[in-house]
């Protein structure tokens, strides 16, 4: 039995599919699994007897994953689950810039008399919006968040640029490097993780290179964005505004900036997927050993068929392969399949074996004595109860 510890709130129908993979809900601060959304996972729970953490969404900057790969513990998220929603959320954001839609109907309940309509065109003059129809639209991050927006901005038929590292050879959008997207766009949309390497990246030296009067949107993480930068620079009325999903203490009260409270990516739908896919992922690795989505184990999948599977992950200083496998012979084990892949310096393999488990066992025993062994498992191919059939009786 597996005790799982929860971060945030699941719903109780994907918790209860826990008991699937043998795994059960428990406040402990020893649990074999962590399932999370966007809260910080206490690096305390990062222990020996930790195996998974689950994230329900992409970004894993709330979770120590150097520790967690130094415990051998594989960190799970959810790629892709909530970029429809995030996508709808830029481009509700485009066209609250471009069009005063709200200010408008504001001003319309506060009319009387019978001429609503007279008065109200009357007024009009104030709410004149702009189209997106023709301006450049930047997006700086292409995985499947920044995909999505580019294509419905191209859709909408702006003309977009995009930033990434390698080339997405995309037919909707000019990929460019990223100071010369600064310079084109008429809006700018940060779409990436945060990360050593990202975060920081528009400095202020980098804002001052946008095109005068253009918007900036941070759907990716806060301090991507340079505050200190941001805010010199729209005090110089050299940005238009600053529209951002992570609050700041330092751009409260400023009427350039408009803070959403992280809602990006939360819709009923995609909350419901995302949990979905975490509490799935989470029960497939403790069941099966298999990885799909992980940010520190490579991929991992192999069918069980035989009794018995060993799961093996290590940092590979030097070639021990060899070696495990002279281990294995060393006691007679049967290898039916196998499978390795490898993430940087990491080495994940799934082993099935058809012999006696107390065999398998010492053999774990020895393997564990290596240096470069991160964590060992012995998993039990699952029994499934076969359905009865049910006999049709022809009157």
């Amino acid at each position: 039995m597996y005790d799982i510890k929860v971060i945030d709130s699941f719903t109780n129908k994907q918790l209860s599919r826990l008991k699937l993979a043998k795994a059960y809900v428990k406040d402990t601060d020893e649990p074999h699994g962590i399932m999370v959304r966007s809260s910080t996972v206490p690096d305390s729970l990062i222990t020996d007897k930790l195996l998974v953490i689950s994230r329900s969404g992409v970004g894993v900057n709330t979770i120590n994953v150097e520790a967690s790969t130094e415990q051998g513990v594989a960190v799970l998220n959810t790629p892709g689950v909530n970029a429809n929603a995030v996508k709808e959320a830029v481009i509700s954001a485009l066209f609250s810039v471009v069009r005063p839609l709200n200010k408008a109907a504001e001003m319309v309940q506060t009319l009387s008399g019978e001429d609503i309509l007279i008065q109200a065109e009357a007024r009009r003059e104030a709410f004149i919006g702009r189209e997106l129809q023709g301006k450049v639209i930047g997006i700086v991050g292409l995985g499947a968040i920044g995909v999505q927006i580019a294509r419905s901005a191209y859709d909408l038929g702006m003309e977009v640029l995009g930033y990434a590292r390698r080339d997405q050879g995309l037919d909707f959008l000019e990929q460019v490097d990223l100071d010369e997207l600064l310079r084109q766009s008429h809006f700018v949309v940060i779409a990436l993780p945060l990360t050593d390497e990202t975060r920081g990246l528009l400095s202020e030296e980098r804002l001052r290179q946008m095109k005068q009067g253009a918007y900036l949107f941070n759907f990716g993480r806060g301090p991507i964005v340079d505050a200190e930068g941001m805010l010199a620079v729209l005090e110089e009325d050299s940005l238009s505004g600053y529209y951002t999903d992570f609050p700041e203490e330092a751009y409260l009260g400023n009427d350039k900036v408009v803070m959403l409270p992280h809602i990006g990516g939360n819709t009923q739908e995609a909350l419901e997927g995302g949990e979905r896919l975490a509490r799935k992922a989470l029960s497939d690795f403790l069941i099966y050993g298999t990885v799909r989505d992980s940010v520190n184990f490579p991929e991992a999948r192999q069918l069980f068929h035989l009794p018995y599977r060993v799961t093996l992950f290590y940092k590979e200083t030097m070639d021990i392969l060899p070696d495990i496998m002279q281990i294995f012979n060393q006691f007679d084990l049967k290898i039916g399949e196998m499978m390795t892949n490898r993430k940087g310096e990491c080495v994940y393999v799934l082993i099935d074996l058809d012999n006696d488990q107390s065999q398998i066992e010492k053999a774990i025993e020895k393997i564990k004595q290596m240096d470069d062994i991160k964590k060992i498992r012995l998993l039990k191919r699952p029994q499934y109860k076969k359905r009865r059939k049910v006999k049709k009786i022809i009157k």
